[in-house]
């Protein structure tokens, strides 16, 4: 009898400390020093559409043996995010709508759209291993200046960093910042490699290089002949 009431107190423990863990929320605003990518900027002049979603992302996760958290990655993303997308393009404006009218659209050579698909994170108590881990998909979509769509590109950035030397969600923090920079690099490295946007590039580039129409120039065939029949025949 009094082993059954051990044991139902221990389970009333254990039962209690697992709520206690997840009652518990581990909140992570996102900073620190991210450098942007030096890169050659595409010759264009470009429309980005930042969703609320993009603007104010967060996530919420509860982890069994760590409780709840929740990372707060908005301010730290978009700013990083807005200095990049400078850094791709020659000409950058914010837009308030993913598509603009046809008559908007002739401001822009293009329209880019990002968005977060996916973000997680494992900690050493779930991974085995002696760090802590994060990973953000982006997903980049693009049009041109007639509305046709360039491409749809999910690019995966990754980070990591040593559960000893800091505390839980300082290395939250530090591999999140991480596996930020890491994305923003492959964006920036890939996404003009994609045959889709070289095809563009290259039709900028040629209609800059197109002659306007002209009418003939004083002294051409045309004006000759036309001088010729002017003059006056001998008697």
């Amino acid at each position: 009898m009094l082993l059954k009431r051990c044991l139902e107190m221990r389970a009333a423990i254990l039962i209690g400390f697992v709520f206690l863990l997840q009652s518990c929320t581990t909140s992570v605003v996102v900073e620190g020093s991210l450098p942007t990518p030096l890169v050659e900027k595409i010759p264009a002049r470009v429309g980005i559409y930042y969703s609320e979603d993009f603007r104010n992302f967060q996530h919420e996760e509860t982890i069994r043996d760590s409780g709840s958290w929740l990372i707060d990655l908005s301010a730290q993303n978009m700013m990083f995010f807005e200095r990049l997308m400078s850094s791709l393009f020659e000409q950058v404006v914010e837009i308030d709508e993913p598509l603009e009218t046809s008559e908007a659209m002739l401001d822009f050579d293009g329209i880019v759209i990002p968005e977060i698909k996916k973000f997680g994170f494992l900690t050493p108590n779930v991974s085995g291993l002696k760090f802590y881990s994060a990973s953000i998909e982006y997903r980049i979509v693009m049009f041109d200046q007639t509305g046709d769509q360039l491409g749809d590109w999910s690019i995966v950035g990754y980070g990591k960093s040593e559960g000893g030397l800091f505390s839980a969600d300082d290395a939250i923090n530090e591999s999140t910042i991480l596996a930020i920079r890491d994305g923003g690099a492959r964006i920036a490295i890939e996404l003009i490699d994609q045959p889709a946007v070289r095809e563009w590039i290259d039709r900028m580039e040629a209609a800059e290089l197109e002659p306007e129409a002209v009418g003939p120039e004083p002294g051409d065939i045309g004006d000759q002949t036309q001088r010729k029949d002017e003059e006056p025949v001998d008697a």
